[in-house]
């Protein structure tokens, strides 16, 4: 699956990372090093409600951006990272789909109509039509709120970058384990947000997003979520083979409780432990962490390409 058409062009070398209280921008340079740096973004410069990503205050944001933008070398464009929470993803099932791309997208937005509490007019949507299996036809689909995403890429452009990427970390991720030979499952946490995406032969097979409330955020309710998700790919999609899992969780203790029962399921294979990213400087990949920089080292160093 080429991840790069959820709501894109083919990203550059410069990337940014955006969430709710930090900014960063990631460059690869002539070299093939990677650079990075960061700042605090002010309380409230972003708004993110019950659809993910509805408000960004520009006086805010954009200074921080113009401080951000030395850091990339002169870099005209750039990969817009941000966190899965700011969008709403579902691969639905439909019986019959038109064969033109806006005849599609309005089936989606009347399925979305049911699903999501907004008009599917005030959308931005991405969709991707999925490779039928065992006659069952189905779309992936990425949607955010058009006003949001139209002012954040306004700022973007007010610091003299165009924004030719934006997508989640969900995404980015997944475009790095579209090779692997046997069923994938990416287990992805974010301070108010959880994600677990299975791939089998390129594809998504199955995508569960659960929005987290400040009480809800802790390792009990991740290992509940895993734990269903885990029963229904053994029990309702029937697959029985070894399962690698991928973690990218941003929380050190929710991470250690889930990598240790994991250990004890049986059929699952752990995949390889995220380390820091190679950019420097490191104490600015100390303070994101890996689990923050994953997504954007996937697409700068052509994850999505």
């Amino acid at each position: 699956m080429n991840w790069k058409q959820l709501l894109t062009s083919p990203p550059p070398n410069t990337g940014w990372l955006l969430d709710s209280d930090t900014a960063a921008v990631l460059h690869r340079d002539g070299k093939g090093e990677l650079h990075c740096a960061s700042e605090a973004m002010p309380e409230g410069a972003f708004e993110v409600g019950p659809v993910g990503l509805q408000g960004v205050d520009s006086t805010a944001v954009g200074p921080v951006l113009a401080r951000l933008k030395g850091a990339a070398e002169g870099a005209e464009t750039a990969a817009v990272v941000v966190p899965t929470g700011w969008f709403r993803s579902f691969v639905i099932e439909a019986d019959r789909l038109p064969r033109k791309q806006k005849e599609l997208e309005d089936v989606v937005r009347w399925r979305l109509k049911k699903l999501l509490p907004i008009p599917p007019t005030d959308l931005r949507l991405s969709v991707v039509r999925l490779p039928e299996s065992d006659g069952r036809r189905q779309i992936l689909c990425l949607a955010g709120i058009e006003r949001a995403l139209a002012t954040l890429e306004t700022c973007i452009r007010g610091v003299g970058v165009e924004p030719g990427l934006i997508t989640t970390r969900l995404f980015a991720l997944a475009s790095l384990h579209t090779n692997a030979d046997r069923p994938t499952l990416l287990i992805q946490h974010e301070a108010a947000f959880l994600s677990l995406l299975l791939l089998e032969d390129k594809m998504p097979k199955l995508l569960r997003t659960k929005p987290l409330a400040a009480g809800d955020a802790t390792a009990s309710t991740v290992l509940r979520e895993v734990g269903l998700t885990l029963a229904f790919i053994r029990e309702g999609l029937g697959i029985d083979p070894e399962v690698e899992v991928h973690l990218t969780i941003e929380d050190p203790g929710v991470e250690s409780e889930l990598r240790r029962w994991l250990a004890e399921q049986p059929g699952l294979v752990p995949g390889e432990e995220l380390a820091a990213p190679p950019c420097a400087p490191a104490t600015v990949v100390g303070r994101l962490g890996a689990a923050r920089l994953a997504p954007a080292v996937a697409v700068v160093t052509g994850g999505l390409r």
